[in-house]
């Protein structure tokens, strides 16, 4: 889970009361009270889990499909609307957001389903469907303050729609409008004071928008896809062509009768109010040039292509044109950028579960981002001394300082805050510890720092003498980097053993003369893609390393580069000899 989703799993932890989780919301979210209320009664009856606060998203996004299904047959008619449930079903947009435990999808549902409350509304207007699209048009407002833009566009449309109508009419729309405006009203209610908390808050993490920032989110919604954009814009201009070509409406008969016309106003007002709102308040107060503020917008592009796909009268053309696309988008997704392989979102997990793994001595653990580490590394499970600290370096500076405080150590980080030490901090570390234990993932690396007069320096291989190339248990290796530099020796590269998890295994890189092995100092380095190059079943991620060796603290002579292995699990131990020398 990455940051905003350890959010929702703090706030709605089942051992918090009501009050609390209103109180959190206050205090941490942007979104109104009932998502997270109805999540936090969910976890209490169907567990805490990360995979029941995802499932709940994952169903809002599939029942986000059958919506627009209803909303695009509403709008224009069933083969519309089924055109756009295909390509909702594979936007790579709405298939994210449905595994993300954020209220995403049930705004995408609410946004879907409150126009098609206000469609039904306009073209039969009396008491039910007020009640509905009041229903409708509340709860959407429970699951997001954006929701207030949708609906103030409505209230354009309806009001655009009032002018084509006789006064006898016009009576009844005000009257059973009010109506509707009443029953949302009154649903919205409970949020006000966060609406008003969040109206006072001036964020400044978004970047300020720039003159391609529409663009980039909309490549965004698409996969950032050439060839999908490719495909899309000519169903685009297709469609604006049909609609442009239309005949002129001179009454409500006629606009409510003209489907092109029709559908063409509720989208375009749609997206022109939102966009014009957010576009006057991120260039005149705060920034929301961010694709996920944008996700409102995602069923009006939907519908603009699966209107525009209905509309192509030759059969076999529409059919095989809707396959491929809808081929290229699963391509883009699965093979170009290998969503279902590589991680695409910060790693908290892995980074803290390195530490949960290795560290029997409960050593303080430092990171800047406690409250979010702390829902892994302290619950009713795991127990870690985990202390805030802005950063690595004030750490190594306190120690600099106070030499007593010199003790081992682990500190952890993610979200777009690096691994990186100022010279003086970095020659401190560099001589006071060894880092023997180390995670870098996706966003996210954790560092155990041990205190390098611990560490012995010598590896015991007599029972390998005499020594051939190869020794012991036979395993795979590949050194990709070897320099020496102003005496300064790095080398880097992969070693496993085939057939069994690389999880278990300790490598180090040593230094061989006279039959005797000196361990160099090497750090693990995540490597996913050895896993993938060998297509192995085994997990061997934990096979990279990374050494470094300072020859002004060798002895003269030659020494050999070897590679020793050991995998706790299994009991496998090897010494490869490389073709690598040094000098001193």
């Amino acid at each position: 889970m990455w940051m905003d989703e350890i959010y929702t799993m703090n706030i709605t932890n089942p051992d918090n009361s009501f009050s609390t989780i209103i109180t959190e919301v206050n205090n941490r979210e942007g979104f109104p009270y009932l998502y997270f209320l109805f999540l936090k009664i969910l976890h209490t009856f169907l567990g805490y889990s990360p995979i029941v606060a995802r499932g709940l998203s994952a169903l809002f996004g599939v029942l986000s499909v059958f919506a627009i299904f209803k909303l695009g047959e509403k709008l224009y008619d069933k083969k519309a609307g089924f055109y756009a449930a295909l390509l909702l079903t594979f936007s790579e947009y709405a298939i994210y957001i449905s595994q993300d435990a954020r209220p995403y999808t049930i705004y995408l549902f609410g946004v879907i389903m409150s126009y098609y409350g206000m469609v039904t509304f306009l073209k039969e207007v009396n008491r039910k469907n007020a009640i509905q699209y009041g229903l409708l048009a509340g709860l959407l407002l429970n699951f997001n303050f954006f929701a207030l833009i949708n609906l103030f566009a409505q209230a354009i449309l309806v009001v655009f729609y009032l002018f084509f109508i006789d006064k006898q009419k016009r009576i009844e729309l005000i009257k059973n409008g009010l109506l509707s405006s009443g029953i949302a009203i009154i649903l919205f209610l409970p949020n006000i004071y966060k609406l008003k908390t969040l109206m006072a808050f001036k964020s400044s993490w978004i970047p300020a928008p720039g003159p391609d920032s529409l663009t980039i989110i909309l490549k965004e919604f698409i996969g950032n896809s050439e060839m999908t954009l490719f495909m899309l814009t000519p169903i685009f201009i297709f469609f604006l062509l049909n609609v442009f070509n239309s005949k002129e409406t001179k009454s409500v008969s006629d606009f409510l009768n003209n489907k092109k016309v029709f559908a063409f106003i509720v989208l375009f007002s749609w997206t022109l109010v939102y966009v014009t709102i957010v576009f006057l308040k991120s260039y005149l107060d705060t920034s929301l040039y961010i694709a996920r503020y944008f996700t409102s917008i995602i069923p009006v592009i939907i519908l603009v292509l699966g209107i525009g796909l209905s509309m192509i009268k030759n059969k076999f053309i529409r059919i095989s044109f809707t396959l491929s696309l809808v081929m290229f988008v699963f391509l883009n997704h699965t093979i170009v950028r290998n969503y279902y392989k590589w991680p695409n979102k910060t790693q908290f997990r892995e980074a803290a579960q390195l530490i949960i793994d290795n560290n029997p001595k409960n050593e303080t653990v430092y990171t800047g981002l406690k409250y979010w580490f702390d829902y892994y590394l302290n619950n009713k499970m795991i127990r870690t001394n985990v202390i805030e600290k802005p950063n690595l370096e004030a750490v190594i500076s306190e120690m600099m300082a106070d030499p007593t405080k010199v003790k081992p150590f682990w500190y952890t980080d993610a979200h777009g805050r690096p691994f990186a030490l100022t010279e003086a901090a970095q020659l401190f570390v560099n001589n006071t510890f060894y880092i023997d234990n180390n995670f870098d993932g996706f966003d996210a690396w954790t560092r155990h720092f041990t205190l390098l007069k611990d560490v012995p320096r010598s590896i015991d291989i007599s029972k390998f003498i005499p020594l051939q190339t190869y020794n012991g248990d036979g395993f795979a290796y590949n050194i990709e980097a070897f320099e020496n530099t102003n005496g300064i020796v790095k080398i880097s590269g992969w070693a496993y053993f085939d057939g069994q998890s690389a999880s278990e295994s300790v490598l180090d890189v040593v230094l061989l003369k006279d039959g005797k092995a000196t361990r160099m100092l090497t750090q693990k380095v995540n490597r996913p893609d050895v896993t993938s190059y060998f297509k192995s079943s085994f997990d061997l991620a934990n096979s990279g390393f990374s050494s470094m060796l300072n020859l002004s603290d060798l002895n003269k002579g030659e020494y050999k580069i070897g590679i020793y292995l050991v995998n706790k699990k299994t009991g496998k131990t090897g010494l490869n000899i490389t073709d690598k020398i040094v000098v001193k």
